[in-house]
């Protein structure tokens, strides 16, 4: 029976590259111009492959569910596996304010007030409204079956599909604009400026565009000859991510006016093209509200997602009996609910900065520092666990025997994730000087602060936490 399941090469490839097909994170990668294109393979081989196929070996390997946090408890203990689920827990309350500020940008569009699309204070107003209101839908309904894939047809690929059609057609026509962040090409932009190191913190919001890379990996039992089917899907899939997310952002890039990029602000570049190519501005409305529905739907699916992966660890003993509480329908509602609430008090940070470019950049490198935390305990177990039960069955593995592939590949990655971190934690040039230090206080006390509150939930945790079957 499980043979008839098998995925095909191509339906891999397919699967993988929905996973990370968002047309969000084109403004973030347009706004570094020529250099777009080595933060993009820095991106690719240091970041994305090595923790795809890291995690391909270890969800192959231990196939119960639970994915990362299940990997480094095997290789680290029950400490470090909590650790790691509340990571990724918690990384959604930063994730999930920066996603849900573009609905408040796309509303301004699809009713004809663009400019409420810098407006700070609408734009914190709908986020609040736009994530309690999926939370509370999903409380009531199954919005993940109600929106069932079409939310990403809709919301994601038409719309990428039109961005890089009317970027082609405007650079075909127009060739490269001198004034606008592409600008005439010289050698020295392919690569960052060093001196400027401000610009540098950009290549972590690119590195965002691959997060999450590890759940693909889930699908590795599924397909026939994972040895040597998975890393041709993977790196087939990665490729493709690049090329067409470079088509988008270079033709971006050389659209919009050098200073004026607003990153959290997709409609932006479809306003530049409709006006210059003469398409009805109706054409900017409908788009918007198409990506309005793809974001709804993400933010649905990011509700009851995370929160049901922390309550298999709520039962296990980690966290008290409060969290453990589910409604009728089998709803996490303790975790629904604080999420709903810290998510809340997240948001804030858009009345605090006023410059919601700022806000924006600020919680995506916040959100991709949490997650390079992850990876770190990935990389850390997947080499561990060579050594720690060498005897385990892989169906995929990384060389056909010794460890050197997988030291090599494990420090690949705990090299990259090191790197993108220091690089978070440099102010971006889209700052003023004067909020530079609380900037650099600002990240490292986010990060520090999510850890530690772990550390000190587990070693507060009691016996009666775990969960009786029994008795509950």
């Amino acid at each position: 029976m499980a043979s008839s399941k098998k995925l095909t090469l191509f339906g891999l490839i397919g699967i993988t590259m929905a996973f990370f097909g968002t047309v969000r994170s084109v403004p973030s990668l347009a706004v570094t111009g020529w250099t777009q294109i080595f933060y993009m393979l820095v991106a690719a081989i240091l970041f994305a492959l090595p923790i795809a196929l890291m995690s391909a070996e270890l969800s192959t390997g231990f196939q119960e569910d639970g994915g990362p946090q299940v990997w480094v408890k095997k290789a680290m203990g029950e400490k470090w596996g909590f650790v790691t689920s509340w990571l990724l827990w918690v990384q959604m309350f930063f994730g999930m304010v920066m996603v849900a500020s573009t609905v408040g940008i796309l509303l301004g569009y699809v009713i004809n007030k663009p400019d409420l699309s810098s407006n700070n204070i609408f734009i914190f107003v709908i986020i609040l409204i736009s994530y309690w209101g999926v939370t509370l839908l999903n409380l009531k309904f199954d919005m993940v079956k109600i929106a069932g894939n079409w939310g990403a047809v809709i919301g994601v690929y038409i719309p990428f599909g039109f961005l890089i059609i009317l970027g082609l057609i405007y650079m075909m026509k127009h060739g490269i604009q001198p004034d606008n962040y592409l600008g005439h090409f010289k050698a020295s932009d392919l690569v960052p400026n060093f001196k400027d190191l401000g610009t540098v913190a950009y290549l972590s919001a690119i590195i965002f565009i691959f997060a999450g890379v590890e759940i693909s990996s889930v699908h590795a039992n599924n397909i026939e000859n994972p040895k040597r089917n998975y890393p041709i899907a993977v790196i087939s899939s990665v490729i493709a991510l690049v090329i067409l997310n470079l088509i988008a952002g270079l033709t971006v890039s050389n659209a919009v006016p050098q200073g004026k990029m607003e990153l959290a602000n997709i409609t932006q570049p479809f306003v530049i093209f409709c006006n210059d190519l003469g398409v009805p501005a109706i054409f900017v409305n409908i788009v918007s509200a198409m990506i309005l529905i793809g974001v709804l739907v993400q933010l649905s699916a990011w509700v009851l997602g995370p929160s049901k992966s922390m309550i298999k660890v709520a039962d296990e003993g980690n966290l008290p009996k409060l969290f453990q509480k589910r409604t009728k329908k089998d709803i996490p509602i303790t975790f629904v609910m604080i999420q709903a609430i810290v998510i809340s008090l997240v948001s804030f940070l858009y009345v605090v900065v006023p410059d919601v470019n700022s806000a924006f950049l600020i919680i995506t490198i916040t959100t991709t520092i949490l997650y390079c935390i992850v990876y770190l305990l990935i990389a850390i177990s997947a080499i561990r666990l060579r050594y720690k039960m060498p005897e385990l069955n892989r169906p995929f593995r990384l060389g056909n025997k010794g460890n050197g592939l997988m030291w090599f590949v494990s420090l690949l990655s705990i090299l990259s994730v090191i790197i993108t971190i220091i690089v978070s934690i440099i102010p971006p040039s889209i700052l003023k000087p004067s909020q530079y230090t609380g900037y650099m206080i600002y990240q490292v006390a986010a990060t520090l602060v999510m850890i530690a509150v772990a550390l000190i939930i587990y070693k507060l945790k009691k016996p009666e936490w775990k969960k009786n079957d029994l008795a509950d």
